[in-house]
């Protein structure tokens, strides 16, 4: 028998994060200054965040500092054994990364594996559910510049990639029209016939990738308006300990959300429920197999955390 190892959900950390400068403090409920969210449309929704990310600042980096973003995420592994046979499991895992005011410079990505033991099910018993230990690349620290981690990786990595949203230089390169951003959303996933699940699974990359500057994130959040299908899925909901709005797409295996501060309009994170038809037999609908969330801070020093 064919065994099949697959790691569904947040996807590694890839990039670094905008971060955004300090907003005022509006009370315990942030959507209180909003509109009835649950009476508002997706395309509502994410207009209101791009008003918001208009008008946000992202605060600068001076030369010699780092940008730092830590991401906290539960990644579903699967062990498959043909069609039929197989258990799915939750690894929590913590990604953080340093990068340089100037891209060029040395860069630093640290993954930690904090728990590999969250059971979400199988058509074998938990007891027979053995779990692969992590590999070189689940957990380790690297550097490189330009974020350049892995040089024997193919393709290679390059500084100012203009096709590679690691790099300010993709970002520079897009358009600021939504209608534009739509097209190049399509373009991206045109392998997948530009499926709208598909164009919101890329729409959420590039998010995580965390270079996209205010205004063109509110530009982004246009775009992924247009998508067929969006939805506000709940009108308040709690990601490490963070309240946002979720929107999302549900097509038919899995339901994505895209999670938003409806404070500042910036995206804090993702998380994936199974539809009502999942992947895999032995995973219940609404079951969630996933989730990633994002916190970012200016340091001074190269590994530096900042303070709590």
């Amino acid at each position: 028998m064919t065994l099949a190892v697959a790691r569904v959900g947040a996807a590694k950390a890839t990039g670094n994060s905008v971060v955004p400068a300090p907003s005022a403090n509006l009370g315990t409920n942030p959507t209180a200054n909003w509109p009835d969210i649950k009476l508002m449309s997706a395309t509502q929704v994410l207009n209101r965040a791009a008003d918001l990310s208009v008008s946000a600042a992202d605060q600068p980096i001076r030369p010699g500092q780092f940008r730092y973003v830590n991401k906290h995420a539960w990644v579903m592994n699967t062990m498959q054994f043909g069609d039929k046979i197989g258990y799915s499991y939750l690894w929590e895992q913590q990604d953080q990364r340093w990068i340089p005011a100037d891209e060029h410079n040395v860069w630093q990505e640290t993954r930690k594996v904090l728990n590999t033991g969250k059971f979400l099910g199988g058509s074998v018993p938990q007891a027979q559910a053995t779990q692969l230990p992590p590999t070189d690349v689940d957990q380790g620290q690297w550097q490189g510049r330009c974020g350049d981690f892995f040089p024997e990786a193919k393709p290679p990595k390059k500084c100012d990639d203009s096709t590679d949203w690691d790099s300010s230089a993709f970002y520079a390169a897009l358009p600021r029209d939504p209608s534009a951003l739509y097209a190049k959303l399509q373009s991206l996933t045109k392998g997948n016939s530009a499926a709208p699940s598909a164009m919101f699974n890329v729409g959420i990359q590039v998010l995580e990738a965390g270079m996209m500057p205010a205004e063109l994130r509110a530009q982004w959040y246009r775009a992924l308006a247009k998508i067929p299908g969006m939805a506000v899925l709940a009108a308040e909901t709690n990601l490490d300990g963070r309240t946002g709005v979720a929107l999302g797409l549900d097509d038919g295996h899995q339901i994505r959300q895209l999670i938003i501060d409806p404070v500042t309009g910036q995206f804090i994170g993702e998380r994936q429920i199974a539809g009502p038809q999942p992947e895999q037999s032995w995973i219940k609908p609404n079951t969630e197999i996933g989730s990633s969330a994002f916190t970012t801070a200016v340091v001074d020093q190269l590994g530096a955390a900042p303070a709590k």
